[in-house]
């Protein structure tokens, strides 16, 4: 049997994001090219909206929610997010 080895890289994607707090319906869209627009019920306060948008953006991409991380914006509604994901070459 032939050993094959694989080793791991990890891939960090930057996003713009426009929230919508206080939403009536919950969605993420994307828009051009590395922008999303992310519409949460969740309200500003204490940071309840940004985790949202963390969690959405996670399932959106299919990483677990400590791969979202929001690195400028967390009091406006304009943020940027890092997506870290991981590759097996």
């Amino acid at each position: 049997m032939k050993r094959v080895e694989s080793q791991q890289k990890n891939i960090i994607t930057t996003i713009r994001v426009k929230v919508i707090p206080d939403a009536k319906k919950e969605f993420v869209e994307e828009g051009k090219v590395g922008h999303l627009l992310v519409s949460v019920r969740a309200p500003r306060k204490e940071g309840k909206a940004n985790e949202r948008v963390r969690e959405l953006a996670a399932k959106h991409f299919g990483v677990p929610v400590e791969n979202v991380r929001i690195v400028r914006g967390k009091d406006q509604s304009s943020k940027t997010l890092e997506i870290r994901t991981v590759s097996f070459v």
